[in-house]
């Protein structure tokens, strides 16, 4: 009997000793599985982020012509690069309000991290604002290491200082109709007389719409200037400014009217519609609008094109992407501008919107180079003028576009 029930007791001791274990046993796989869970949970969502795009804007101005390129590059890139999706900023040309450059400098100055500017279109003269005003710091550096196209560009701004690279070239020049001028000027002096000799039969549309007609302002205030000037922002040439203004004052009653008065159009496109018209014989037009308006049969086959000596202006334009915008978007925006640089990057360009490669035109197809019709990188005239190139503007409005 003793012995029965010390069996007992030790069998119920085994068993109060037993559960305890059991219970705790029971808590740790309910929270190995909560654990494990949330392991799968956090797996997913890791997973998910990961599938996410890396978004980043790109932020550019100019024509229609220049909108529909982009939007051709964004195409072929985002087919290849299905873990980017690039936004194009479009900021249209002659519209008022603030330029690029402008809102650029605007966002540096706010102080703001993470800006919404993660790929920016630069011109040399914009890239002389913009530094102007908030210094190159305001540009991450660029190498070869980040974009390896940049190894097959073999010229860049001089202006960039290695915070920027070139993706295309753009000259204007002259646009004419072939039908009734049979040997269009050669030189600007040979322009203007034939301004005078050909009463309303030349247009410039308004410098502040649009860069054809603005190329034509800087080249006759610039050419009686020392070469340097062309390149410079000193406030000094200001004062040599007259014998162009003189110059375009003289020819104003020569120029294209319309009920009586001198018209100067609005936008390049407004020169190249009178030319198409009939109205005028010859105007200045950038050369990828004259090439791919000629391409599409938007201009007549009478209308060809030609360049003076010294030559309209024109210019390198860059890309860059600023310091302040996300570091987590910078591989995304190198990857962006590599792509544009690269032979199919340039191909698309050339074929939507006819803009002079910055790359050996032997690397583009031979549709590519035809279309080109033997413009190349060297035939055009670089300013950089920076803030003296919008008070030039300015001064035109108040002094030109009065005279009617």
């Amino acid at each position: 009997m003793k012995q029965k029930n010390r069996l007992g007791a030790l069998a119920l001791a085994i068993v109060l000793c037993a559960a305890p274990l059991i219970g705790c046993g029971a808590a740790q796989s309910d929270a190995a599985g909560a654990a494990s869970s949330s392991g799968s949970d956090k797996t997913e969502e890791n997973a998910a982020a990961a599938a996410e795009p890396v978004r980043i804007n790109l932020w550019s101005y100019g024509s229609d012509n220049v909108r529909i390129a982009w939007e051709a590059i964004l195409e072929g890139f985002h087919a290849k690069n299905a873990d980017i999706e690039a936004e194009l900023q479009f900021l249209p040309s002659g519209t008022g309000g603030q330029t690029l450059p402008e809102k650029f400098i605007a966002a540096v100055k706010s102080g703001k991290e993470n800006i919404e500017f993660d790929v920016i279109e630069m011109s040399d003269n914009d890239l002389v604002q913009i530094t102007g005003e908030v210094g190159y710091e305001a540009l991450r550096p660029l190498s070869e290491k980040d974009i390896p196209a940049m190894a097959a560009i073999p010229e860049q701004s001089q202006l960039s200082q290695g915070r920027a690279t070139v993706f295309r070239g753009n000259t204007v020049l002259l646009a004419y109709n072939s039908e009734t001028v049979a040997q269009p000027p050669r030189t600007y002096d040979e322009l203007i007389q034939w301004i005078k000799d050909h009463p309303g039969r030349f247009a410039y549309n308004d410098p502040l719409t649009g860069g054809a007609g603005l190329a034509f302002l800087i080249t006759s205030i610039y050419n009686p200037l020392p070469e340097e000037a062309l390149n410079s922002s000193d406030e000094k040439w200001k004062a040599e400014w007259e014998q162009g203004m003189d110059l375009l004052k003289e020819i104003h009653p020569y120029l294209y009217k319309a009920s009586g008065h001198v018209q100067y159009p609005a936008k390049n496109q407004g020169t190249l519609d009178l030319l198409a018209a009939g109205s005028i014989d010859i105007a200045p037009a950038w050369a990828d609008m004259a090439l791919d308006q000629l391409a599409r049969g938007q201009l007549p086959k009478n209308i060809k094109i030609a360049q003076i000596t010294p030559p309209l202006t024109g210019g390198m334009i860059s890309l860059g992407i600023p310091a302040a915008s996300d570091d987590s978007k910078f591989e995304a925006a190198c990857r962006l501008i590599d792509y544009i640089d690269s032979p199919e990057g340039q191909e698309i360009l050339v074929k939507s919107q006819k803009i002079i490669p910055i790359i050996d035109s032997a690397s583009l197809s031979a549709e590519a180079n035809e279309l080109l019709n033997g413009f190349k990188s060297d035939t055009y005239r670089v300013y950089s003028i920076g803030k003296l190139n919008t008070e030039l503007q300015e001064r035109w409005q108040r002094e030109i576009a009065i005279l009617n």
